[in-house]
């Protein structure tokens, strides 16, 4: 006799990151978010353009952080 039996399905676990892994990614996309910031000042080199750019890759990278700190 042989019966079939069917491999126990396993649900994955949603991953978490570590304390000190959290820590050390919002530190570093905050970091790059106030750089580009500091990028895109009135006295920074650079056309009016890449300026804009600059302040907005700030924000997304600043968004990043916060997103990154909470999930």
């Amino acid at each position: 006799m042989t019966t079939d039996t069917q491999p126990a399905i396993s649900v994955p676990r949603p991953y978490k990151d570590c304390l000190s892994c959290r820590i050390i990614g919002t530190g570093t996309l905050a970091g790059v978010g106030s750089y580009a910031f500091w990028q895109a000042r009135a006295a920074a080199p650079g056309s009016p353009w890449q300026k804009r750019i600059m302040a907005g890759l700030g924000t997304a990278f600043l968004a990043g952080s916060i997103l990154r700190w909470f999930q």
